[in-house]
């Protein structure tokens, strides 16, 4: 059977999602968890792969299992062999062909920047950015809905090979006293895209950049004009729709 749980996690001092050689990383903690309830467990699937200090409320995770145990104590037996910075929300079981990738309609990352002042407290969760023309910068996302060729808003390295043509359902600024809480729903979203389409609002909200120099990226898709990736601590994988 196919079981399905919803992560939360500080990913602060982790070197993002996926598994990397000799690197503490949230897909291994979570494997490790999870084989100590069923050993016959070798692998797990994400729904996507946060980068180096990004956090989760929602992330997702797959993987096979004949551990036929209740929801409620998967998730307290799971979090037992758990840090306190990762922690299972819900848990529930599938069908075969449930995969959290495949399987997943959209996904909502949130961004969230200080513009007032600095907190020492925020500094792992929020990204702090003074003298915002924050009305430039809630007119300009409105540039990223709808389906477009996000090449140039993304990393470079990217394989040349993969479609870069995704579609953002809705994106928004949420402006409170002390913080902006930027949200992008999609279909899905490239390494760094997310991060890189803030770090042009940024821009734009400094003056360094006008909000039509957002249609020149889509129209000569090239990566380096869009020079500024904002820093992952900021940004949160809100949830997953399926």
């Amino acid at each position: 059977m196919i079981c399905k749980m919803v992560v939360s996690y500080d990913g602060t001092n982790y070197f993002g999602f996926q598994h990397q050689d000799n690197l503490d990383t949230i897909e291994d903690r979570l494997l490790n968890a999870i084989k100590h309830i069923d050993s016959t467990v070798t692998k797990i699937y994400g729904s996507g792969r946060t980068d180096k200090y990004v956090h989760a409320r929602g992330q997702v995770i797959s993987f096979e299992t004949n551990m036929q145990l209740l929801e409620y104590n998967w998730i307290r037996a799971t979090n037992s062999f758990l840090p306190d910075d990762i922690r299972i929300i819900s848990v529930s079981y599938e069908n075969d062909d449930f995969h959290a990738r495949f399987s997943a309609k959209s996904k909502e990352y949130r961004y969230y920047i200080r513009y007032n002042s600095y907190s020492v407290f925020d500094r792992n969760y929020k990204e702090y950015i003074n003298n915002l023309n924050i009305e430039k910068m809630v007119e300009a996302i409105e540039k990223f809905k709808g389906s477009h060729d996000f090449k140039g808003f993304c990393s470079a390295q990217i394989h040349e090979l993969k479609d870069t043509n995704k579609i953002i359902y809705d994106a928004f600024i949420n402006v409170k006293d002390e913080e902006l809480e930027i949200v992008f729903i999609g279909n899905g979203f490239l390494k760094y895209q997310v991060r890189t389409m803030v770090g042009m609002l940024v821009d734009i909200g400094l003056g360094r950049k006008t909000i039509d120099y957002i249609d020149k990226v889509f129209e000569m898709k090239d990566p380096k004009m869009s020079s500024r990736v904002v820093s992952g601590h900021g940004l949160y994988l809100e949830k997953v729709n399926y």
